[in-house]
């Protein structure tokens, strides 16, 4: 009998997955009047939505949340869904392959690579689906793509072994935990710098992007390492007031245990080892604000290991 004394099993922890897909599969999958997602939500037992068509963006952000076993099919189903294949038949030799692109935290990619690939190895090899993950982060975001690609089978078994890697290393893992939004493209005033770059190859001599009028603003909150807050606000603030003065916005750090004000939707860090930090400003300067506190962590992380 369990702890609570009722003898049931404790009920399956849901998972919130993300993926990009572009607009023309997002119809495919949606259907007529939504009777094709409807009748993956039902086989699966999974919750599907699909972001709105953005102009200038030829990608949507596809959602889906539920027990691992129901979005792991739901992903499954999806495929099949593109290659109008019937749901509930084998995979065939010659079927095609689809790459779904999962947003995945940057904090978090590392789980699923493992140490010198090792973790994308297996589940390739026990998947039979190609994975892949990015280098850069996506525009505006702490988050990165992992592609994993294969036929409607393959990806059914790796989106269970990805889903599952990230609830082992994080139990309340969910990618609403998420920072990137679509945005219209190509954004005006907009500068990317690579994210492996440190901050202080740049030279600048004054903010790169104008601050945005008040009623143009957005609040959008990044994650630290506790360890590495130091390394942002740098001697004096001296470092922190770069990265403000360089992207036209306001920047805060939360102490640790602070998290979003009741009510702003935000979601709170993950862990004690995290703080969060809200950046207020245009969509470009909070893009480039990203970009360099990406930076800034990535040469830290960088010194650290040539100690």
């Amino acid at each position: 009998m369990s702890a609570s004394g009722t003898g049931r099993e404790p009920p399956p922890q849901n998972i919130h997955m993300r993926a990009l897909i572009v607009t023309q599969d997002a119809s495919i999958i949606i259907g007529k009047g939504g009777s094709h997602v409807n009748e993956i939500r039902e086989k699966s037992g999974a919750r599907i939505t699909v972001s709105e068509s953005i102009p200038g963006n030829p990608e949507r952000i596809l959602n889906v949340t539920g027990p691992l076993d129901a979005v792991a099919k739901a992903f499954g189903l999806i495929v099949r869904q593109i290659n109008d294949e019937p749901f509930d038949a084998p995979s065939i030799p010659g079927s095609r392959a689809v790459t779904i692109k999962f947003i995945i935290p940057n904090s978090r990619m590392g789980t699923l690579i493992g140490k010198a690939g090792s973790k994308i190895k297996e589940i390739q090899e026990a998947s039979g689906a190609k994975l892949h993950a990015s280098e850069g982060m996506l525009p505006g975001s702490t988050e990165r793509v992992l592609n994993v690609s294969g036929v409607a089978d393959a990806i059914h078994i790796a989106t269970y072994y990805v889903g599952n890697s990230l609830l082992n290393s994080h139990p309340s893992y969910s990618t609403t935990h998420a920072s990137y939004k679509q945005q219209r493209r190509p954004m005006a005033s907009t500068t990317y710098y690579p994210p492996n770059t440190p901050a202080a190859h740049y030279a600048f001599p004054g903010p790169a992007a104008p601050p945005a009028p008040p009623a143009m603003q957005q609040t959008q909150n990044f994650y630290i390492p506790n360890d590495l807050v130091g390394s942002i606000i740098g001697k004096g603030g001296a470092k922190i007031n770069e990265i403000r003065h360089v992207s036209g916005c306001q920047i805060k750090i939360l102490e640790p245990g602070q998290g979003p004000a009741p009510g702003s939707g935000a979601v709170a860090p993950m862990s004690e080892t995290e703080r969060m930090v809200t950046i207020t400003g245009g969509i470009a300067n909070i893009q480039m604000a990203v970009q360099l506190l990406a930076s800034r962590i990535e040469q830290e992380k960088q010194r650290l290991l040539t100690r």
